[in-house]
């Protein structure tokens, strides 16, 4: 008899056991799976709401959005470019934009000039900051009086020192190739469209 309790208080306290360590490891893996999904901030939709309220609302043909935004290392933002075709000569046109690393706070880039500053790791902060971006790098046709949106992706590396980091998105029409769009031939939208992102 004695042995029989002996033998269930021990099944007792090895269930016990069992769902105590059952709940942490749920309560862990819930945690590691909530910081993976929370890792991206996925606003395309909510980019091209915006985008087109901006193009209803003003005389702009090329925009971005959002323009600034705050990301942890590692981190990874999905947003929009947006194009307006109203071109005067009513016809359909290729466009491509260009996404291109223009400066970064003084803690990050001391000498102002992210050609020279160093990134981690070494080599140009230019260089680093570039591998950040991703986008659809080839000639897009975008039909007269229509709006055409680029995703753009940038992820920020686990070792991206903490600070602001500018990007300049520039637009061009009738250009074949996205690296011949640049900041002193972009030739759409009037101005280069400044995208910070501030890194925790």
């Amino acid at each position: 008899m004695r042995g029989a309790i002996q033998l269930s208080l021990g099944f007792i306290v090895a269930v016990v056991f069992a769902i105590v360590l059952l709940s942490l490891a749920i309560t862990w893996l819930q945690g590691i799976i909530g910081g993976i999904s929370g890792l991206t901030e996925n606003l395309i939709q909510e980019s091209h709401e915006k985008l087109r309220e901006t193009f209803e609302q003003t005389d702009s043909t090329f925009a971005i959005w959002p323009s600034r935004y705050e990301l942890s290392r590692g981190g990874i933002l999905k947003m929009s470019a947006g194009i307006k075709n109203n071109a005067d000569d009513g016809q359909n046109h290729k466009f491509v934009i260009n996404v291109i690393p223009t400066g970064a706070s003084t803690g990050i880039c001391p000498e102002g000039d992210v050609e020279l500053c160093t990134a981690p790791g070494g080599g140009s902060l230019k260089e680093y900051m570039q591998k950040w971006a991703t986008w659809t790098k080839s000639p897009t046709t975008i039909m007269i009086n229509h709006i055409g949106y680029n995703q753009i992706t940038i992820k920020v590396p686990s070792n991206a020192r903490s600070g602001t980091y500018i990007f300049n998105v520039v637009a061009c029409i009738d250009y074949d190739r996205y690296d011949e769009c640049t900041l002193e031939t972009l030739n759409w939208g009037g101005s280069a469209q400044p995208l910070t992102i501030i890194v925790k």
